[in-house]
């Protein structure tokens, strides 16, 4: 005879002591925890949240990149694309860890980024879902792909710095503390100097060998790290570079990148770096730079220019012990009708070695703070 249903177990009796447990992870096969199922796979391949959800841990490429880079700029405001794996590549060697749900869709990610020319890496960005957050799988994503170098350094958000130290061993740096600045509709273009005597600039493509190793050069002057620059001249980067006449030293540094996302809205551009000797180098560099989406004359109310300078947003990721000379050169590209804005959330350096020291009054704007110290 079949049991009533006053004879089975509540439901909710079953649901309370099955696993996962909320709030606790489901355990997992490892030396102190045997005998589990050998299909139950390594800990780093399958994991699972403080919540007990499940996912796994694999080696990412483009297509993963690809899939949540929108996504990134959207939610986080990443000034990053899905070309930007494309450059990252060409800028240095990369391990791409990301955390997939059962169905193969990416729930974060972590990158980490290594110079051939430097013996650290670097870590970023690290990126969750939304719906995902606040478990666990940022922290499980920095631990691992912590393992692949010895030396790691993090540009990390300030509010963040507790937990960074305490979780992960990496200590804030002193004077490396900093922000991103806008500037929106900028109508200051004009007001920009245009040369200097004794100074030449040149674009990418005019650039020969020889200066290529003359701005290698200069670029360690500013920041100590050996970096390879020819990766910032193809059609979605424009680099260009001031030389001393006299001596063919370089003595300047602008690259200028189109962060295009698939939301339909015009690109944002972003400065990253621009280094200069002085104050009226970096205005006559960022003026070469802009000079490409500047032209009043070609811009007609039957057919506007979208891509204008003026219409657009510009950003830059600046030193705090640099805005004193940084923040009046950007008020006057922005210029009576644009807008300066300053990001109230900051960025620090966080590393596990000592960092190299930088000229601080040479680096007027940071490089891309996720695969560069500066």
């Amino acid at each position: 005879m079949w049991p009533s249903e006053s004879d089975l177990e509540p439901l909710d009796s079953i649901i309370d002591r099955m696993n996962p447990i909320s709030g606790f992870p489901y355990p997992m096969k490892s030396a102190i925890n045997p005998g589990f199922p050998r299909n139950v796979g390594d800990p780093w391949i399958g994991a699972y949240t403080k919540n007990g959800f499940w996912f796994k841990l694999a080696w990412g490429g483009e297509e993963e990149w690809k899939e949540v880079a929108n996504e990134m700029w959207y939610r986080n405001e990443f000034l990053i694309d899905s070309a930007t794996f494309n450059l990252y590549e060409k800028a240095g060697s990369l391990k791409f860890l990301v955390a997939k749900n059962i169905r193969g869709e990416v729930l974060g990610l972590a990158l980490l980024s290594k110079s051939d020319l430097s013996n650290f890496s670097m870590i970023g960005p690290i990126f969750v879902q939304e719906d995902f957050r606040h478990v666990g799988i940022g922290s499980i994503l920095m631990k691992e792909i912590m393992k692949e170098n010895t030396a790691i350094a993090f540009n990390s958000i300030s509010y963040l710095l507790p937990k960074i130290e305490e979780k992960f061993k990496l200590a804030p740096k002193s004077m490396r503390t900093f922000g991103r600045v806008r500037v929106t509709n900028s109508s200051g273009f004009p007001n920009l100097k245009e040369e200097k005597a004794g100074v030449g600039l040149l674009l990418a493509y005019e650039i020969t060998d020889d200066q290529w190793d003359k701005i290698s050069e200069f670029g360690e002057s500013c920041t100590n790290e050996k970096r390879n620059w020819r990766p910032f001249s193809d059609e979605k980067n424009q680099l260009v570079a001031a030389f001393d006449k006299d001596s063919g030293d370089c003595i300047g540094i602008s690259v200028l990148r189109e962060i295009e996302n698939e939301d339909g809205r015009i690109p944002d551009l972003l400065v990253a770096p621009l280094y200069a000797k002085s104050l009226i180098i970096a205005e006559i560099l960022l003026r070469k730079t802009f000079k490409k989406h500047y032209n009043p004359e070609d811009d007609y109310d039957f057919d506007v220019d979208h891509f204008a300078i003026y219409r657009r947003s510009v950003n830059f990721f600046v030193f705090s012990s640099s805005e004193s000379f940084m923040i009046p050169l950007l008020k006057k590209i922005s210029g009576s009708d644009g807008k300066v804005e300053k990001d109230r959330l900051t960025f620090q350096t966080c590393s596990n070695f000592q960092l190299p020291a930088i000229n601080h009054e040479l680096i007027f704007s940071l490089s891309d703070p996720n695969i560069h110290l500066c």
